[in-house]
């Protein structure tokens, strides 16, 4: 039996945009993968602040933003696990769920990648699934430093893949809102109307 591919994805999600959802797409064409899911985080372990938007509505938005992909789901397995997400944990939850049916590939950023070595369990977590990063063009310097970096300390099992270029960033979603500015074309309209029906990041 061919193994299928499943692609999943992880962060605050404060809030999801029409960035993460480009590489997304791309990521899934360009990999073949059969689906993907997108899973909020309760906490961070690598935020020092406080989520903008409470757990539940940065879940609540992730569905909306991916309600019309087939595929493509929206998991609540951080948030009701609370306490801070740690990706091991989450890939070993769904290594177990999906690990007979399908192959994982967990998507993160490339500034993500250069943190790599200092996650919690990073050996552990890529046994139990490839890794793919979102490297920037142009990126290609500073990524082949990293790889070295972390192909000495024995942590392979990534992909690293081109994505185009999407300037897009929660932090400036955030700011954008806070000062009355409009977030058209940032993120769904559908979280745009979300945003402004909750009074989300105004203060």
């Amino acid at each position: 039996m061919t193994r299928k591919k499943l692609g999943l994805m992880g962060g605050s999600f404060d809030p999801i945009h029409n960035g993460h959802l480009g590489i997304a797409r791309f990521i899934q064409k360009n990999l073949g993968l059969t689906g993907l899911l997108f899973i909020p985080a309760y906490v961070s372990p690598f935020k020092t602040w406080k989520e903008a938007a409470p757990a539940a509505d940065r879940l609540a938005m992730v569905r909306l933003a991916v309600a019309n992909e087939p595929g493509w789901e929206a998991s609540d397995w951080e948030i009701n696990k609370t306490g801070i997400s740690y990706t091991y944990d989450t890939l070993l939850y769904f290594k177990e769920k999906y690990g007979a049916e399908y192959d994982l590939y967990f998507i993160i950023g490339a500034d993500s990648a250069l943190e790599l070595d200092k996650w919690y369990r990073i050996a552990d977590a890529l046994c139990l699934c490839t890794f793919v990063v979102a490297s920037r063009p142009g990126s290609t310097g500073k990524e082949a430093s990293v790889r070295k970096a972390l192909a000495e300390k024995h942590l392979t099992n990534i992909i690293w893949m081109q994505t185009p270029e999407i300037s897009i960033s929660s932090t400036e979603i955030r700011e954008k809102i806070q000062k009355g500015l409009s977030i058209d074309g940032l993120v769904p309209q559908a979280i745009v109307e979300y945003i402004r029906q909750r009074d989300l990041y105004r203060r």
